[in-house]
């Protein structure tokens, strides 16, 4: 009987580690995977409340020949705070290289906030007549679309 015990308390001792250590593997995994789902759904919330809309006239677009400058007014119809320098423009598929976009907040504000246009001056873009497209994309992966005329 004594060697039945001591064999007993070695495969209680040995279930206690295995489940000790099943018990850790399940509690990261738990952890990573509880992460992931936060880290995914903040991405979620920001795309959601993210929105904008390019507001010029497509009949009658602000296009100087001369100067070969395109403006765009865009407005942030969602309710997060946008930064102006992390916008991209597309003209027909061309992409506008940072150093030809100027960006201006209008009616004096200090944040591309909800309900605030920001003007966008497309420098060196060559535009013949007829029809085009604008595309503007912001943080989060959204964007706005335009056809319009020359």
């Amino acid at each position: 009987m004594p060697g039945t015990s001591a064999s007993h308390a070695i495969f209680f001792i040995a279930s206690l580690i295995v489940a000790t250590a099943v018990a850790g593997v399940f509690m990261g995994t738990t952890m990573r995977f509880s992460n992931d789902l936060k880290t995914k759904g903040n991405a979620y919330s920001n795309q959601m409340n993210t929105e904008v809309t390019i507001i010029n006239d497509p009949s009658a677009m602000p296009y100087n020949s001369t100067n070969q400058t395109l403006i765009l007014y865009v407005k942030n119809i969602g309710s997060t705070s946008l930064y102006p320098n992390v916008t991209r423009v597309l003209i027909d598929g061309n992409y506008s290289m940072s150093n030809n976009l100027t960006f201006k907040l209008l009616d004096g504000a200090s944040a591309w906030s909800n309900e605030v246009t920001l003007e966008i001056t497309v420098g060196n873009c060559t535009l013949t007549s007829g029809d085009h497209k604008a595309k503007v994309i912001v943080e989060h992966g959204r964007y706005a679309t335009l056809a319009f005329k020359i």
